[in-house]
């Protein structure tokens, strides 16, 4: 092999180790500024505002359906506008669905970190003893420190709740069952004094019936009720 050959040689050998430093610079830069993009937008996310929407009980085991909107995120959210579909219906009238669905739709300016909005909604066993719609489809648009943040549909589906957390063995049901019981025996106690004043009148009528002329009549204790 002549001198010229073995030149050709080398030269072509050091084309193709300088193309596949090339590519291969070219991978890890792409690879470098692809990390970056992933890098920074992890970090937006992480100080950009985070509005959900759902509707769950009140409090654990509550018979009060409320619809929540609320900022997880660690800053402020700005102009936070949501969508429902169906809008929002109520077992407690249309005038209470009217108002619900005007209060969540209603643009909201500003919501700061954590702070939560909570809205009557219904009562548990009326809206599932009714045919009113269990799903419904919100959609939240608001802006961050960086702008618009990105659009968050939810899908809220309240037969989830049919059978799972809402139930009557709550602080807020007990509560309400000892007011019912305590109003049921408060107007037996009215029924009853009611009637014993009604039997002591007319004891008090028939002796003064009775009673001979210039005698006073005996003085007659009220029944205890």
């Amino acid at each position: 092999m002549d001198e010229s050959t073995l030149a050709l040689i080398a030269i072509v050998i050091s084309v193709l180790t300088a193309v596949g430093t090339f590519i291969y610079t070219h991978q890890q830069m792409k690879a470098a500024k692809k990390a970056n993009a992933l890098t920074e937008q992890a970090q937006r996310e992480q100080v950009q505002p985070y509005v959900i929407a759902d509707i769950r009980e009140r409090v654990p085991g509550s018979q009060l359906l409320c619809f929540f909107i609320e900022n997880s995120g660690p800053t402020v959210a700005r102009d936070v506008q949501l969508t429902v579909d169906p809008p929002l219906q109520s077992a407690l009238g249309d005038e209470t669905a009217a108002k619900l669905n005007a209060a969540v739709t209603r643009k909201i300016s500003v919501l700061p970190p954590k702070r939560q909005l909570m809205y009557l909604m219904d009562v548990s066993h009326k809206l599932f003893e009714s045919d009113l719609p269990r799903i419904y489809t919100v959609v939240v648009n608001c802006s961050g420190p960086f702008g618009p943040v990105e659009t968050l549909t939810y899908t809220i589906d309240l037969d989830a709740l049919k059978h799972g957390l809402l139930n009557r063995e709550s602080l807020e049901w007990s509560t309400h069952v000892l007011a019912e019981e305590s109003k049921k025996a408060r107007k037996a106690q009215e029924k009853q004094a009611d009637a014993m004043g009604r039997l002591f009148r007319t004891v008090s009528e028939e002796i003064e019936a009775r009673r001979p002329d210039g005698h006073e009549p005996p003085e007659i204790e009220p029944p205890t009720p």
